[in-house]
């Protein structure tokens, strides 16, 4: 293929994606249905095709393709830089090619993000179809349910795997149980039935930690990442946190609920006891900001091994904090905000809402 029609051809794909990933970003927000009917019909075919290829990698894809297109843009502008320098023949041609493919590239980015993501956005949400909605409640009844996270978390602290230091550490293959218990979820809430991209840790997974990262779903390979350096307990939570996405399952509240139940209904005591301890965090959190006195009662009687993890959690993140942590924070929250997400970053502390909604709505204890 002469350099004229590879240029041709590249701008005519590249127009193409660009133009489709524009149809749907308009598409969603602005016609009822589409969003639904894209995320049930559509979406599907891509998470079967491009997901099941990752699948096969047991590394994170979307990792080792970030470093690789880097490598080829820094040689493309690298070679330019020697061509005109020499004052070689085709420097013009070269640099042309080099725009080009970086048109192409930015036109798939914006596809698969719009195809994989953004159009999630905009479908009806994870608690509006199942009847779990944010809503006014009692602190008493705030207070209940954190009780029974509590003893969830002393009952399991025992049952879990320790390392030398006493802290919790996950068994083997929990990326392969993530999504079996996902797999397992979906036999109750159907729209997280079907195949999973297994999840991923990160291999420069401390970048992830100055940039107070836990995890990422990246829709450009249908992965999910997850920070390998964390506190371990988070681990089977962010798993299937990030595994909701794959499912459309994007506003982050409901993310974290979906990962909240996936953690504490199976039978997995790893999992468990991550669903129950990252429960109590966040139901903890809100009940120290209503009733100080019920949430030091409560604190004072968890387990010690259960505290040994907090603290190991609390002093990791201190640790990794920087102008770094606080620019992504601050990005995360502008991104969610662009997104339909009114409370920005502050959403993810909402899932206390829809696990208080779903405990009472369950009728269950936990």
């Amino acid at each position: 293929m002469t350099g004229k029609r590879s240029i041709a051809v590249r701008l005519f794909i590249a127009a193409l994606l660009a133009g489709t990933g524009l149809f749907l970003r308009i598409a969603a927000r602005k016609v009822p249905g589409f969003a639904d009917f894209f995320a049930e019909k559509v979406r599907p075919v891509f998470l079967g095709t491009i997901g099941r290829v990752f699948d096969f990698i047991p590394v994170s894809g979307a990792e080792f393709l970030l470093y690789g297109v880097l490598l080829f843009v820094c040689f493309r502008i690298g070679t330019l830089i020697f061509r005109a320098v020499r004052k070689k023949d085709g420097t013009a041609a070269c640099a042309l090619s080099l725009i080009v493919s970086l048109l192409l590239l930015f036109s798939a980015v914006f596809f698969l993000f719009e195809e994989g993501e953004d159009v999630c956005f905009y479908c009806t949400s994870f608690s509006s179809r199942y009847g779990l909605m944010s809503g006014a409640y009692e602190t008493e009844e705030l207070t209940a349910f954190c009780e029974e996270l509590v003893s969830e978390c002393n009952a399991l602290s025992d049952r879990v795997k320790r390392d030398k230091d006493g802290i919790m550490t996950p068994d083997g293959y929990a990326a392969e149980r993530a999504v079996s218990n996902m797999q397992n979820l979906g036999e109750t809430y159907e729209i997280l039935r079907g195949f999973y991209c297994r999840p991923k840790g990160v291999l420069l997974s401390f970048l992830m930690s100055y940039t107070n990262m836990a995890g990422i779903y990246t829709a450009y390979t249908c992965e999910a990442n997850y920070n390998r350096e964390m506190t371990p307990y988070n681990i089977p939570f962010t798993m299937s946190h990030e595994l909701s996405h794959e499912k459309g399952v994007m506003q982050e509240q409901e993310a974290h609920l979906a990962a909240f139940l996936n953690c504490y209904l199976s039978h997995d005591t790893d999992f468990r006891y991550s669903g129950a301890l990252s429960g109590w965090v966040y139901c903890g959190n809100e009940l120290y900001k209503r009733d100080f006195e019920a949430w030091k009662k409560l604190n004072s009687r968890l387990d010690p091994k259960v505290l040994a993890d907090l603290d190991a959690n609390g002093r990791f993140w201190e640790s990794h904090r920087s102008k770094v942590s606080e620019g992504a924070k601050s990005f995360n929250d502008s991104y969610l905000k662009s997104h339909g997400q009114k409370e920005g970053a502050a959403s993810y502390d909402r899932v206390v809402d829809l696990m208080i909604s779903w405990w009472k709505k369950s009728g269950k204890t936990l």
